[in-house]
């Protein structure tokens, strides 16, 4: 718990109120941002002063009024620092140096199939991470890692679908040299604050499905990502053994991982989404039926959550309309009638949701603090 009475401490958070409003709003005045944010004239002149002189923000023209004293337009200054996200994918590695405003200003992908230790993910990292700090305009402050992965406390990898960092303690301490902070983060996590930073409202009790090689789902709270795994392994069927050691797991028929393992039982060749997606005539049948079981257990999903709407992002959430239009119908129809309603969406990143997220987690972990502020509205 943050202590108010110590004035540092207050002075923080007006910093990041402050911050906050000119990423959401650019060109308000200092006079503006006081009555925004309830910060009386004086403070929010030393406040904004001060972030003026460190170069975090920049000011303006003035402003054109009819009535009164024009103020001076200010804004965020993109320049004044940069972040690097990293997305660890099954079989690409994709580290991103970004902007302040989430503008990609350079990407290098590496292809992991032959990745056979943490060294060999880390020094693929390094080489990029070397390249990007050598040439950012601006100092790097912060870098998130992603991956399909429950991760604790300290950047212990509890269990990952990429097998040489799956029950993992020391990856992140190979990182331990760099002259700035780095996080590892569950790519769920990293894909939702995609999603939040796209609407640029706070998207409140709302279920995330993130729809690719594997299957996850979070809450999205006010202030938090809620992250589950349980969504992937809601019973659907009685065939198909699920790497979780049960039967007939809704991974085992709508993620990639089941996409594939369905495709090489019945026709002898293992197809991703994407290949599917090429020979549609032929394998339109196995997304029809991935859209089905999807849709079904969105019913149970929004029965135990009771969330106000559904957002379905990752790789196979870039299916044809068709196909996604098949999904709505079949969990209106499956809906019982307080849960009719419930609108579905389909996420703007897709399947770039968890390469983007890395960054904009970075951003919201080293700069902005959204989720804080939120938090302590809430307190208060």
């Amino acid at each position: 718990m943050i202590n108010f009475s110590k004035p540092e401490n207050a002075r923080l958070i007006n910093r990041l109120k402050v911050i906050n409003a000119l990423r959401q709003t650019e060109g308000l005045s200092r006079a503006q941002l006081a009555r925004e944010l309830g910060i009386n004239k004086v403070s929010m002149g030393e406040i904004v002063q001060s972030l003026v002189d460190e170069g975090v923000i920049s000011e303006g023209t003035k402003q054109q009024v009819q009535v009164g004293r024009p103020g001076t337009m200010l804004s965020l200054n993109g320049e004044h620092a940069c972040v690097i996200g990293v997305d660890i994918g099954t079989r690409v590695v994709t580290i991103t140096l970004y902007s302040l405003f989430a503008e990609a200003l350079r990407m290098e992908r590496y292809p992991s199939g032959e990745f056979k230790s943490e060294t060999d993910y880390h020094d693929a990292i390094d080489r990029a991470v070397k390249k990007f700090v050598s040439i950012s305009p601006a100092p790097v402050i912060g870098m998130c890692i992603a991956m399909n992965a429950t991760i604790e406390g300290g950047g212990r990898i509890v269990s990952s679908f990429i097998e040489p960092l799956d029950d993992n303690d020391t990856f992140i301490h190979l990182f331990d040299d760099y002259p700035f902070p780095v996080i590892l983060s569950p790519a769920l996590i990293c894909a939702a604050e995609a999603e939040r930073f796209y609407f640029q409202t706070t998207l409140e009790n709302m279920l995330f499905i993130n729809w690719g090689e594997h299957l996850s789902s979070a809450l999205i709270l006010k202030d938090r990502i809620l992250p589950s795994m349980n969504f992937a392994h809601i019973p659907m069927a009685h065939r198909n053994l699920c790497h979780c050691g049960s039967v007939g797991c809704l991974e085992t028929i709508a993620s990639g991982f089941g996409l594939r393992q369905e495709s090489e039982r019945e026709t002898g060749s293992a197809m991703s989404g994407r290949d599917m997606i090429r020979d549609e005539e032929r394998f339109s049948p196995f997304l029809m039926k991935a859209c089905e079981a999807i849709a079904k257990a969105l019913v149970f999903a929004i029965a135990s959550t009771g969330a106000g709407a559904i957002l379905i992002g990752g790789g196979l959430s870039n299916l044809p309309d068709k196909y996604f239009a098949y999904m709505l119908d079949t969990f209106t129809s499956s809906a019982s009638v307080p849960f009719k309603d419930v609108p579905i969406y389909r996420s703007y990143y897709k399947e770039k949701g968890t390469v983007q997220g890395a960054g904009l987690k970075a951003l919201e972990e080293f700069f902005f603090r959204r989720n804080l502020l939120l938090k302590l509205e809430d307190e208060n």
